[in-house]
């Protein structure tokens, strides 16, 4: 019997699905719905997930930090009005500005402090003067009358004025004279000496200067009684260091000058132990004790 011949087998392979590749695509639907639904549908939908930002009032402070609106017309025409200077306290009726006289140069000396016999003529004078003329910033030293030496250590080395002090010539009483040389101290505080021609480093100058205030006001009526003065005529000669110049006979007068010894004064009339007395070049009078010019 014939062996019949075996057919081979027939095979059918079906390919299979990658889990990866549909895991990640279910993802990616997944995010398209979700951009869809979380963006364009709201806006489709007209509802709003996140708040606006609120509208200011024009009641509400305004936090932005931005400028302010300009201000209205009358604030800016205040505002635009600069303030009157502070002018200088005017001279009293009867007061004369101060009469400086020459500059003297009562020494000077090297850079090390030695003294020089003979001096130069330093000019000073063309940065001092027109500042020993004007007190307009100094209403006290303005009230004053008297004498004034006022003494300046000019130092070439450092191009300043060192020191300012007063000489023995002063006639003003201790108070006056710290007022006025404080005045003083300050108007010559930032002078320099670079402009000015010299052969030394050191100098001390001199001025006199003579202050002239308004003459004491007439007492009021009723309030004081009359001073009895005997009229006096004659000159006299100062014998006192220092007679102190009263503007009444009495010995709490106001002390309106001092007068050195050796002074020669006119006598005009007298009261008591008083003499009233023209004590300087401008015919101004006071009173003095009698034994103050020897009487």
């Amino acid at each position: 019997m014939a062996m019949s011949r075996r057919q081979p087998a027939l095979k059918v392979e079906v390919p299979r699905t990658s889990p990866v590749s549909l895991r990640l695509g279910r993802v990616g639907l997944i995010a398209v719905v979700g951009f869809v639904v979380g963006v364009v549908w709201p806006r489709v939908a007209g509802i709003r997930l996140v708040p606006e930002l609120p509208v200011p009032s024009a009641s509400a402070p305004d936090l932005s930090g931005a400028p302010e609106e300009p201000p209205a017309a009358s604030a800016l025409a205040s505002a635009s009005i600069p303030p009157k200077p502070t002018r200088p306290e005017p001279l009293a009726p009867g007061a004369q500005p101060p009469v400086v006289g020459e500059a003297q140069v009562t020494s000077c000396r090297d850079a090390a402090g030695g003294k020089i016999e003979k001096c130069d003529g330093v000019d000073f004078d063309r940065v001092a003067r027109e500042r020993l003329s004007n007190l307009d910033d100094c209403p006290a030293a303005r009230k004053v009358s008297g004498i004034l030496s006022l003494g300046f250590e000019l130092d070439f080395t450092t191009e300043r004025v060192s020191r300012i002090t007063s000489g023995k010539a002063t006639s003003l009483d201790d108070e006056t004279l710290k007022t006025v040389l404080e005045c003083y101290r300050q108007s010559f505080a930032n002078v320099s000496l670079v402009a000015i021609p010299h052969e030394h480093q050191r100098y001390s100058v001199f001025y006199r200067i003579e202050l002239s205030a308004a003459p004491p006001e007439p007492t009021a009526a009723g309030s004081a009684a009359p001073v009895a003065v005997t009229p006096a005529s004659g000159n006299a000669t100062v014998s006192w260091e220092t007679a102190l110049v009263h503007a009444t006979p009495e010995k709490d007068g106001k002390v309106v000058a001092r007068v050195l010894s050796g002074t020669r004064v006119g006598v005009t009339g007298k009261s008591g132990d008083w003499y009233r007395v023209k004590y300087d070049a401008r015919g101004r009078e006071g009173w003095v004790f009698r034994t103050a010019i020897g009487m």
